[in-house]
Formats: C-alpha cells, structure tokens, sequence
C-alpha cells in the first residue's frame, strides 16, 4: 500500500472501524449503567419545584463555575478545564470536517483549530503539573491518569501541524493515533464524561424531588 492510500485508509476507513468499536463498547457499557438499581430515596417530594428545572440547572453547573465552591475558589482550574476540554472537542471535530467536509477548513478556520487545540495542550501541561505538585491530587493519582493525559497531550502536538499544514505525513499520524484513542477512550477513566450525564442527572432529579437547586 502506497503512502496516499495509507493516508486514505486512515482517514476514512480506519477512523470508520474505531468509531464503530466505540459506539458498540459505550453502548455495552451504557446498558449495564440503566440496568443499575437506583438508590432508594427516603425523602417527601417537595411539590413546589420540579425534578426536570433542577436536573436543567444540575447539567447548567458546568457553564456557571460561581455555582459551585470549589470552583468559585480555584478559577484557574475552571478555565484550565475549560480550556482542555475546547482543545479535546475541536481536535474531535477536525477528524471529521478534515476527510468529510474539506470545504469548511479554510485558512482561518484551520488557525482557529489550531489555536483553540494549543490551548488545550497548554491546560494539559498544567493538568500534569497539578497532580504531581499538589499533595491531594497527587495521592489519587495512578498511573493510567499519567498515560490518558499523555496520550491526549501527543495528539494535541501531532492535531495542529496536521491541521495547520495539512500534509499528508501529518494527518495520517494524527488519524492514525485518533483511531487508537477511539477503542482507548471507553477503557480507560477517560470515559468519565459518560458517567458524567448520569450522575449530574440522578443529583438534579433528587434535590428537585427535595425543592432544592
């Protein structure tokens, strides 16, 4: 196989495959989290609020960090969360507008993605340095948390040449190591984001059930 139909293969097919591994693993893994007993709750329901506006404002706490204590202390940590997660989504969008809409990656769009994902990239260099300097992160902190945050922290060094450039060496490493991080990601504590819906779900839904936002 030729170095452009490997580039083809990565881009199209190989990313076809990955996502299709993921899907099928998220939906197993997703099945067993329904399947779950909920806990019971001991509480009268409060009828003066509803379950649905405070599940609402329970997904809402994540765009309004004054909401919560912690964030309302650690501002810094809040935007370097931010800041990664903008990086992490543009880097996943690229991955399709690149081979499927080329169009829309124009000059200034492509600056933009590469910009946005240097951000990210800086934010996980922070990431790394919280965990191993500050002493209640660090005692959490195992192994695989170094290496989820490695491998994200290499694809954001490989996503912005390949965006920038668009050469062909370029892209198929960053299509290539997207692949690997598409079956990666459901095994890993990266798929923390999943149980995220969940959770933020079950804490509005039970403090609306009490009245409370």
């Amino acid at each position: 196989m030729t170095a452009q139909g490997f580039a083809h293969f990565a881009l199209y097919d190989l990313q076809l495959i990955a996502l299709g591994i993921l899907v099928l693993l998220y939906a197993i893994k997703i099945r067993q989290l329904i399947r779950l007993p909920m806990p019971a709750e001991g509480t009268a329901a409060d009828r003066a609020t509803t379950d649905g506006r405070a599940v609402a404002a329970s997904y809402a706490s994540i765009l309004t960090p004054t909401a919560l204590e912690s964030t309302r202390q650690h501002w810094g940590r809040w935007l370097a969360f931010a800041g990664y997660h903008l990086g992490i989504l543009v880097a996943i969008l690229a991955t399709f507008t690149i081979p499927f809409t080329p169009a829309l990656m124009t000059k200034p769009v492509r600056v933009f993605c590469a910009a946005t994902i240097l951000i990210g990239l800086l934010a996980g260099f922070l990431k790394i340095a919280w965990r191993l300097t500050i002493p209640e992160l660090r005692v959490i902190s195992k192994p695989d948390d170094f290496f989820g945050l490695a491998v994200l922290q290499l694809w954001f060094l490989v996503a912005i040449p390949a965006i920038l450039l668009d050469h062909i060496g370029w892209l198929t490493v960053y299509f290539v190591i997207t692949a690997l991080l598409l079956v990666y990601v459901p095994l890993s504590k990266i798929s923390h984001y999943i149980y995220w819906f969940f959770s933020r779900y079950l804490i509005g839904q039970k403090y609306g059930r009490r009245g409370v936002f």
